[in-house]
């Protein structure tokens, strides 16, 4: 399934992109997907080659608190929460 969308173009890149195109003997739109396959796929090998993932997710820092398994609720909704309250 393709899903439209719309994006803005320099004037400047979206002649150079044409031409490619038209060099290349390829319709505009497949040159446009062609290109940002690319860049995900250089992204994602950059990013499983990196510990950036880490931080994104939270586990890049260091420390924290060591009791997190045992006090979830605290951490959670807070100690003066009603929910942390119940046992």
């Amino acid at each position: 399934m393709m899903i439209r969308t719309q994006v803005y173009l320099p004037e400047e890149l979206h002649r150079d992109l044409k031409l490619l195109a038209a060099a290349r003997m390829v319709n505009y739109s497949t040159l446009i997907r062609a290109g940002v396959a690319r860049v995900l796929k250089d992204d994602q090998a950059k990013m499983k080659n990196s510990d950036a993932w880490k931080s994104f997710i939270g586990a890049g820092g260091k420390g924290g608190p060591k009791d997190v398994a045992s006090r979830i609720d605290y951490y959670l909704y807070g100690g003066g929460s009603k929910w942390a309250k119940i046992k």
